[in-house]
């Protein structure tokens, strides 16, 4: 099988580059070349703090139909 080199860049749906956040292997099953990418830590916080804020509110809302 013939063998070459490819270089490329990845960024995250956001925008935020992730060249330092993703790493290269083989697959498991079929030792094909794989890039593996973390989320960026942007969109990382971003989804904590929705998250976060989702539970705060239905926090809220429990409390307050509890409390009547």
């Amino acid at each position: 099988m013939p063998e070459f080199s490819l270089e490329f860049e990845v960024y995250c749906e956001c925008g935020e580059g992730l060249c330092l956040q993703s790493t290269t292997r083989s697959s498991r099953q079929r030792g094909m070349p794989q890039v593996v990418v973390r989320p960026c830590e942007k969109c990382l916080q971003s989804r904590y703090e929705q998250g976060f804020d989702a539970g705060e509110d239905s926090g809220y809302s429990k409390a307050e139909t509890d409390l009547k």
